[in-house]
C-alpha cells in the first residue's frame, strides 16, 4: 500500500545533515509498516528496538550518557551489523522510555547511522515530556490514508487521476463517467475511512461488514489506550469525551457542548481530556472565528469549537448498522452533512491546514475557513448536488475573498465571480496544487 510519506522519507534520507526523525500519529495509521518498508528498500540493515517489548534497552538508555557508549553496546549486541550510513536504527514505542528522548540530543550530533523513532501514543509523550529534545530532532505527523492514497490502493490508473487534475486546471467538467464513479469512490472512502487494516480488509473482501468489524476493534483499542496511557481521572474523562463525538455531530448546531458528555459537564472538568485526545491524534479541533480577518490565529474563540474524528470511517462505525445501510443507500437525511463535514476536516488536517469556522449569527455559518495560497479562503460543504447557500453568498458579498470554494456532488461548475464550484472528491487535488507563497 503506497503512502505519500514514503517520498518524504526519501527526501529526508538525502539530507546531508539530517536529524533523528520522530513520526507521531494515532495508533494503526501505518507508522511501523512504512518505516520497515522504507528501511527494507533503502538500507542494508534495520536495527529495530521496541521499548515496550525490549525492556533491557530501557535500562541501557537509563544508564548510557554518551553516543559512544550506546554504539559500543549495540555493536556487541548486533555483532554482524555495521553501524554506518547503510543501517537504520528504528526506536519504536519510544514513549515508553523517556531517557531515549533525552539520548536523542547527543545522538543527533554524533552517531554514525540514521535514526527514526515512532510510537503508539507518541503525540502524548511529546506534549507532556520535559526531556523532549527540542531543536535536535525533526518531528512529523502521520495520518490515515488520504483519498488519493485510497484510490491508489484500489488500483485506479494514473491517467484517470491526470484527467481530473487537467479538468481542475482548465476549469472544465470532468467526464461524466469518471465523475459519477469518483462520487461513489468518495462515499466508499468516507465509510471505510483511511485506517490501513480496514482499507485492506475491504479491498480483499468487498464487504462493508468485514471492514466494520475491524473499525470497531480499532476503536476498542483506542479506548484501551485511554485506560493504559492516560493518567488518573483522565482515563474515564477522555473516553467520555471521545464517545460523545457522534452525538455532538448529530445535532444541528455542531458546536462542542460539555453538557452532552455528562449533565453538569464543563470546560474546567473536560478541557484537558480533549487536549489528550488531540495530542493522541484521535480528534481534530476547529475553532470559531470572531471575524475572518488576517491573522486568523488571533481571531479564534478559544472556548467555542467543533470536534471531528480524525478518521471518518471510525466515526461512522460507532452508529448502528441500520444507519450505515441508510448512508450507503443515500437515505440518511440531514445527518449526512455532518459526515461530509468530518471527511473534509480530515482531508484538510492531513494537508496540515489549520481549520476554522465562522458563525456571524445563529442562522448563518461558513463551514470552514483556511489559508490557501496565503489568502483567507472560505469553504462550503454540501452533501448533495444542491449548492445554494445564503450564508455563503452573504459572506462573499460582505468580505469579497479572492477565492471561495464550494464543494458538492455536482461536477465542476462555472465560476461565479470569485466562487469556484468543485466535486467533493477534488479537495485533495486542489490542495496538492497549492504553490508556496514564500521564496
Amino acid at each position: 500500500m503506497k503512502r505519500t510519506i514514503y517520498n518524504d522519507l526519501m527526501n529526508w534520507k538525502k539530507k546531508q545533515h539530517k536529524k533523528p526523525l520522530i513520526i507521531k500519529g494515532a495508533r494503526q495509521v501505518g507508522k511501523t509498516y512504512i518505516i520497515r518498508e522504507f528501511a527494507k528498500n533503502n538500507y542494508k540493515n534495520l536495527v529495530e528496538i521496541n521499548f515496550e517489548r525490549d525492556k533491557e534497552f530501557q535500562e541501557l538508555f537509563q544508564q548510557t550518557k554518551t553516543s559512544h557508549d550506546l554504539l559500543q553496546y549495540l555493536e556487541l549486541t548486533y555483532i554482524n551489523i555495521q553501524f554506518d550510513q547503510n543501517t537504520l536504527l528504528f526506536l519504536d514505542e519510544i514513549q515508553a522510555c523517556s531517557d531515549a528522548f533525552t539520548a536523542l540530543k547527543f545522538l543527533s550530533e554524533n552517531f554514525p547511522c540514521d535514526i527514526i523513532c515512532s510510537g503508539s501514543m507518541l503525540g502524548i509523550a511529546v506534549a507532556s515530556s520535559s526531556s523532549f529534545p527540542v531543536g535536535y530532532v525533526e518531528t512529523w505527523e502521520m495520518y490515515p490514508l488520504t483519498f488519493l492514497e485510497f484510490i491508489d490502493a484500489m488500483g485506479i490508473n494514473q491517467s484517470v487521476i491526470d484527467i481530473i487534475y487537467q479538468s481542475i486546471e482548465n476549469h472544465k467538467s470532468i467526464p461524466t463517467g469518471i465523475h459519477e464513479k469518483f462520487n461513489q469512490f468518495f462515499k466508499d472512502y468516507m465509510i471505510i475511512g483511511g485506517m490501513p487494516e480496514v482499507v485492506q480488509t475491504y479491498f480483499q473482501t468487498k464487504s462493508y461488514r468485514e471492514a466494520l468489524m475491524v473499525q470497531r476493534q480499532i476503536v476498542d483499542d483506542y479506548r484501551n489506550d485511554m485506560l493504559k496511557y492516560a493518567h488518573g481521572s483522565e482515563k474515564i474523562k477522555a473516553r467520555e469525551c471521545y464517545d460523545s463525538i457522534p452525538l455532538q455531530l448529530a445535532k444541528e448546531n455542531k458546536k462542542f457542548q460539555y453538557k452532552l458528555i455528562k449533565k453538569g459537564g464543563n470546560a474546567r472538568y473536560y478541557e484537558s481530556s480533549l487536549d489528550w485526545l488531540k495530542d493522541s491524534g484521535l480528534i481534530i479541533k476547529t475553532y470559531r472565528l470572531k471575524n475572518p480577518d488576517i491573522p486568523l490565529e488571533v481571531n479564534k474563540e478559544l472556548h467555542i469549537f467543533k470536534i471531528y474524528m480524525a478518521d471518518t470511517g471510525l466515526l461512522i462505525s460507532q452508529f448502528d448498522e441500520a444507519v450505515i445501510k441508510a448512508l450507503i443507500s443515500g437515505d440518511l437525511g440531514y445527518f449526512k452533512g455532518a459526515l461530509y463535514e468530518n471527511i473534509i476536516a480530515q482531508i484538510l488536517h492531513s494537508k496540515k491546514k489549520e481549520t476554522y469556522y465562522y458563525e456571524p449569527s445563529q442562522s448563518q455559518e461558513i463551514d470552514f475557513i483556511i489559508y490557501y495560497q496565503g489568502e483567507v479562503t472560505p469553504i462550503e460543504v454540501k452533501s448533495s448536488r444542491n449548492t445554494v447557500s445564503t450564508s455563503f453568498n452573504n459572506f462573499i458579498k460582505k468580505y469579497n475573498p479572492s477565492l471561495a470554494l464550494k464543494f458538492s456532488q455536482k461536477n465542476i461548475g462555472e465560476n461565479s465571480q470569485n466562487v469556484h464550484y468543485y466535486p467533493l472528491y477534488t479537495l485533495e487535488f486542489i490542495l496538492n496544487k497549492e504553490k508556496p507563497i514564500l521564496p
